[in-house]
């Protein structure tokens, strides 16, 4: 079996980078970056680090230095808590400090995110003194209704709204009410250049799925064969949930209370 390339992140221009390992001679490392750039290091821990796990999407040191500008520290966070970082998922941090002689209180969202431009960043949300009002819902250029500030809040729904930027571009974003901010939270949503078990959505299915539905879809493997799922999408999470088609079924099969005991079987129903 073909061995497979080694996948590393480097840190280049005060970024860090995804790369590949293409060789290894007298000491040094040989790599080229997902943009192009190659060129040859040591496999120094302060600017190397290998990836762990496949749901890595972070290095390491990156989110170390992302907390430090926070003035969160990265040895008191669990283990656990720092590999859910580095796989983009979102982490509530709670603290104290004194202040004019008092205890105070911070709290914040926070969550390693991609901007294209800036590459690699910490999204930072604070959590707001008192509830947001619809007056104060807004996000990306965009105001948010009373009908969706009220799926959002009282109703606990994900809003797919379409937001823009200073520059004219629209884009499409999923909101949500957080408590733990007491404001509204923002997630990308899904789009036809998103993957589902290596095939790109379409445009029906990511704009179902953005709207809360779950939709029946075959999942294809070598081993197991294509078998039929269940899926729908958890915004809040950023993770496909899929069901088995049987199982599902299954739960909703119901026994029909009027029917006799010999006929029972009978007045299954899905």
């Amino acid at each position: 079996m073909e061995k497979q390339a080694e996948k590393v992140f480097v840190k280049v221009n005060q970024r860090w980078q995804r790369a590949t390992v293409t060789g290894e001679k007298d000491g040094k490392v040989s790599v080229m970056t997902n943009d192009g750039q190659s060129f040859k290091l040591t496999r120094n821990k302060k600017w190397f680090e290998p990836i762990e796990s496949q749901d890595q999407k972070f290095a390491y040191r990156d989110v170390r230095e992302q907390l430090e500008g926070q003035y969160i520290s990265y040895k008191k966070l669990a283990p656990n808590v720092r590999t859910n970082l580095t796989e983009g998922q979102e982490y509530f941090h709670e603290s104290t400090y004194i202040s004019e002689g008092e205890l105070k209180e911070s709290a914040k969202m926070i969550q390693m995110v991609y901007d294209r431009n800036l590459g690699s960043r910490m999204d930072v949300q604070f959590r707001r003194n008192e509830m947001v009002t619809l007056d104060d819902a807004w996000a990306y250029n965009h105001s948010f209704s009373a009908d969706e500030f009220e799926r959002m809040v009282d109703k606990k729904e994900f809003v797919l709204f379409q937001g823009s930027t200073n520059d004219g571009e629209v884009f499409q974003k999923l909101a949500y009410y957080e408590p733990k901010v007491q404001d509204i939270r923002t997630k990308p949503a899904l789009s036809t250049n998103t993957y589902f078990y290596g095939q790109k959505l379409t445009a029906k299915q990511a704009d179902a799925l953005n709207r809360g539905q779950e939709l029946e879809m075959v999942i294809k493997s070598k081993v197991h064969g294509n078998k039929p799922y269940m899926v729908s999408w958890s915004p809040r999470r950023q993770t496909f949930i899929t069901k088995k088609v049987d199982l599902e079924k299954a739960k909703k099969l119901e026994v029909n209370p009027g029917e006799k005991k010999k006929s029972r079987s009978r007045g299954m129903k899905v």
